[in-house]
């Protein structure tokens, strides 16, 4: 492991520990290619997917979701970040596509900061045919930062179906309204409001850059904060959510919309329990080395939980499996050994025969 890692110690191939600094860590992970550890995540992915859905989940399984999260970098340690200068905030940009029936990030791209949200949406999906075509028959989730009539009619004739909130200077053509069931009398008030469900087009035929999109669904509807949200003073919001899904119940849709937020809290444990902004070095290689390293910690964890019975992985298991790591020794991992084989790695050399 030590020579694959590439910190073995050149006259010292003996030698059980490693006493290297962070810049000469830093510096190491500038050359080995980033593919080292993201060949990795395949594996661990096809891993996960094995033990299937999660029993106690209310998600529906054909549920992805589409997001992103901010690395801030310093441009004197990392010169090769693009800047403007004034108010540009040097960094990059990490877009995950997330199942949060199987807790999976299926796909990673890694952008920095002058890439915006559509562009990501082509490289990642809609100028991959593999990709896109592994997306058929599946419902994306995303927010407006990836609103784009041109690009939903991309997503729409490939066959995925999308849900996303409704821009407010989108233009609106009312086709149809649908009728809405009434709240029962003398029962109380859900949290979802239903207040219409339209047939609709959207765009403008003016706009060279975009399309026109007719026969989607509009539902709109008033959804009361949580509870515990309410007591901090959160207010009740108006959703206007755009889908091409009618086999669905008007509630499902604005709830199928606000579990976008597994996403915000699968960033939130990246980064809080984690340690994804913790970087191995400020190369390009080494932020990309950090983000694969990030997401089999992940991985591992929710493998461990899965293992275990549990149905979510947590930071108390987190925090046994590195316990767990530690107490490994020379014994034990030479008997794990011989029971793995080396995994193909792209862009790594080695001298061990590929796995049957």
């Amino acid at each position: 492991m030590v020579s694959l890692s590439g910190l073995a110690v050149p006259d010292d191939p003996e030698r059980e520990a490693l006493a290297v600094s962070f810049s000469q860590f830093a510096d190491s992970n500038t050359t080995r290619p980033a593919a080292f550890l993201g060949g990795l995540v395949p594996f661990l992915v096809a891993r996960v997917r094995r033990y299937g859905d999660v029993p106690s989940s209310a998600l529906p399984p054909d549920i992805h979701i589409l997001d992103s999260t901010f690395l801030r970098l310093s441009l004197l340690l990392a010169p090769w970040l693009p800047n403007k200068g004034g108010a540009d905030v040097p960094g990059v940009r990490v877009q995950l596509q997330y199942s949060p029936v199987l807790d999976l990030p299926e796909h990673v791209l890694i952008t920095d900061s002058h890439t915006n949200d559509c562009q990501r949406l082509d490289q990642a999906i809609l100028d991959d045919p593999s990709h896109l075509a592994a997306l058929r028959d599946q419902t994306l989730v995303f927010d407006l930062g990836y609103y784009s009539h041109r690009r939903f009619a991309g997503l729409l004739a490939a066959g995925v179906h999308l849900i996303t909130r409704l821009k407010t200077q989108a233009k609106v053509q009312v086709e149809a309204d649908l009728p809405v069931q009434s709240p029962l009398p003398d029962l109380p008030a859900g949290r979802i409001t239903i207040l219409s469900d339209q047939s609709v087009t959207v765009g403008s035929a003016e706009n060279k850059a975009g399309a026109v999109l007719s026969g989607l669904r509009l539902v709109t509807a008033r959804v009361e904060p949580l509870p515990k949200a309410a007591r901090a003073g959160a207010e009740t919001v108006l959703y206007r959510i755009l889908t091409d899904r009618w086999d669905l119940d008007t509630a499902d849709v604005i709830q199928i919309y606000l579990w976008r937020w597994q996403i915000e809290l699968f960033l939130r444990w990246l980064k809080s329990h984690v340690h994804l902004p913790r970087l191995l070095g400020y190369s390009r290689n080494a932020v990309e080395l950090t983000v694969w390293l990030a997401i089999i910690v992940h991985l591992l964890s929710v493998l461990a939980a899965r293992s275990l019975g549990l149905f979510r992985r947590s930071p108390g298991l987190l925090r046994q499996i590195v316990w767990a790591l530690a107490k490994v020794g020379p014994t034990d991992a030479s008997e794990i050994a011989s029971d793995i084989q080396q995994l193909p790695l792209p862009g790594l050399e080695t001298g061990l025969p590929p796995p049957t």
